[in-house]
């Protein structure tokens, strides 16, 4: 994870939800922030991004200035409608493979469900907290 901390001079070719902008007299083409948001000029955002200038994957983002942090695909909302969909799907598959594999082995499955979810909470909480951190 790179935060990158961005002041959108000048936001162009708006179309949807890619715009293009100027930085620090860099220009980035075709850019999306999740959400379908679009800054506006002047703004400073704290950016995060899976690798350095790479903007095919921001992690998450906060205009400086405010406490709001957005981080996309994971709110609660979303990540309990995955796991209820993900139980009825065990709770099928473990009935469907009853049979065929030993007791213990279904267990596993469970496991490895809370897991994920587990792992994408951790993940998203220390990008929370280092967005936050962003003066």
């Amino acid at each position: 994870m790179h935060i990158q901390r961005i002041r959108f001079d000048k936001v162009f070719d708006v179309q949807g939800r890619s715009f293009s902008f100027t930085s620090d007299g860099k220009h980035r083409y075709g850019v999306e922030l999740p959400g379908r948001v679009v800054p506006h000029e002047g703004a400073t955002y704290a950016v995060a991004l899976a690798r350095p200038d790479d903007w095919s994957r921001v992690l998450g983002w906060r205009e400086l200035g405010t406490r709001q942090v957005f981080v996309p695909r994971h709110t609660w909302l979303v990540r309990s409608v995955y796991v209820e969909v993900a139980w009825w799907l065990l709770c099928g598959l473990m009935i469907a493979t009853a049979k065929m594999l030993s007791p213990w082995m279904l267990l596993l499955l469970p496991c490895a469900i809370v897991a994920v979810v587990w792992q994408t909470w951790r993940r998203n909480r220390a990008l929370r907290q280092a967005l936050l951190a962003q003066p």
